[in-house]
C-alpha cells in the first residue's frame, strides 16, 4: 500500500467558500477509494497555528519545518500539493533527497492565461523543479504547453464528482425550491462572448424572464453560501448558470459546473468552453448567443419534463466518467506508472 500525503487548504479553520465540495477533499477521497494511505496536511491551517493565528514569517518557516519532519516520520511514497504556496521548493527538494523514490504531483483548479493569471502561473512553475506530474483544470493544449520542462508530465485535470459529497437529486423534483443559481462574486464574467457585470445579467434575466426563483450568493446583497448549507441547497434548484471569469477557455471551468450538476441541476454552459464536446446538447443547456441562453432558460423553467430529463442525464454522465475514483486513479497511474 503506498502512502500519499496530501498538502492542501482542507479549510478547517477557516469555512471559506464551498469548502466541502471542494477538490482538496474529493482526491483523498478519490485516493483513499483506489487503496492508497493518504494522510491530509492543511497547509494554511498548520501554517497559522504556527505563525500564532497568521500566515507570517514564523508560521512559514515553521511550516516548512514541521512538513520535513512530517515526512521523516511517515515515509510517504508520494505527495500531492495542491494550491500549497506556502511550502517552499528547497522544502520539496530536501525531502525529494531523503527519499529519492519519492513522487511528486502538483494539481491546480486555476485557469493559466497569461495576461490573466499571471499569479498562478508564477505559482505553479515555482515547483517544477521538484515535480514529477503537474495537472491543471484546463484543457488548453498551448497553455499547458508553457509548463513543459523535460522532466515534469502536464496534463488536464477535470473537475471531480463525488457522490458522497454532491448528494442532491434536483431533477426528481418537479417543483423545485428554487429556478436558477448564480454563484459568485460581483464583478464582470464572460457571458456569451461579452463581459458583463453580473448584476445585470440578473437584472436582465428580472426582465425578461418574469418570478423567476432565484438562489444568489454574494450577489444583489445575498450572502454567499459555504458548507452544507450550499450542498443542500444546490438540491433544491432546478438549473445553475455556470459562469467563469472566462468562457472562452478550452476546458475550462470553476468547479461550479460539477456542483450543478452533479446534484441533478441543468448546467447553462458557453459553447465557447468547448464542453459541448464531453456532454451532450441532450445532458446540458449548452447556449452561444444571449437569446439562445434566454430562449433555453425560458423554455426549461416553463417545461419540468424536459428540463428533468436533460438534468438527470448530465448528472448520470458526469458521476459515471468524472468521479472521484476515476479521476484519482488517473492521477496515481500518471504518478507511479
Amino acid at each position: 500500500m503506498k502512502k500519499i500525503i496530501h498538502i492542501s487548504n482542507f479549510n478547517m479553520l477557516r469555512f471559506k467558500g464551498c469548502f466541502m465540495c471542494g477538490m482538496p477533499i474529493k482526491i483523498s477521497n478519490g485516493l483513499t477509494r483506489n487503496g492508497y494511505y493518504v494522510m491530509n496536511y492543511p497547509d494554511r491551517d498548520l501554517c497559522r497555528m504556527f505563525g500564532y493565528g497568521h500566515m507570517n514569517f514564523l508560521g512559514k518557516r515553521r511550516i516548512n519545518q514541521h512538513l520535513i519532519e512530517y515526512c521523516k516520520a511517515t515515509k510517504p511514497d508520494a505527495l500531492f500539493i495542491g494550491h500549497a504556496d506556502v511550502i517552499k521548493l528547497e522544502t520539496l527538494l530536501e525531502i525529494k533527497k531523503m527519499f529519492p523514490d519519492l513522487r511528486i504531483l502538483q494539481w491546480s483548479c486555476d485557469w493559466i492565461v497569461p495576461q490573466y493569471a499571471e499569479r498562478n502561473i508564477t505559482a505553479l512553475k515555482k515547483y517544477l523543479p521538484a515535480v514529477d506530474v503537474l495537472m491543471i483544470t484546463t484543457g488548453d493544449k498551448k497553455l499547458l504547453a508553457q509548463f513543459e520542462n523535460g522532466h515534469t508530465k502536464v496534463e488536464y485535470l477535470p473537475n471531480i464528482a463525488d457522490k458522497s459529497i454532491e448528494t442532491g437529486k434536483a431533477f426528481l423534483e418537479d417543483d423545485t425550491e428554487y429556478d436558477l443559481l448564480l454563484a459568485a462574486n460581483t464583478g464582470k464574467r464572460q457571458f456569451a462572448g461579452q463581459d458583463e457585470e453580473l448584476d445585470n445579467i440578473v437584472d436582465e434575466v428580472n426582465a425578461r424572464i418574469p418570478n423567476i426563483k432565484w438562489l444568489l450568493a454574494g450577489l444583489k446583497g445575498c450572502p454567499t453560501l459555504n458548507g452544507s448549507e450550499y450542498i443542500d441547497l444546490l438540491g433544491k434548484t432546478a438549473m445553475g448558470l455556470n459562469l467563469s471569469r472566462l468562457n472562452n477557455i478550452y476546458h475550462y471551468s470553476s468547479d461550479r459546473m460539477v456542483h450543478i450538476m452533479a446534484n441533478g441541476g441543468l448546467a447553462f454552459i458557453d459553447r465557447r468552453t468547448g464542453f459541448n464536446d464531453v456532454f451532450s446538447e441532450d445532458e446540458a443547456a449548452f447556449y452561444t448567443e444571449r437569446e439562445e441562453f434566454f430562449d433555453k432558460l425560458k423554455f426549461f423553467k416553463n417545461n419540468n419534463q424536459a428540463r428533468q430529463k436533460t438534468a438527470q442525464a448530465g448528472y448520470e454522465k458526469i458521476h459515471k466518467e468524472f468521479n472521484d475514483i476515476i479521476i484519482t486513479k488517473k492521477m496515481a497511474d500518471l504518478l507511479f506508472k
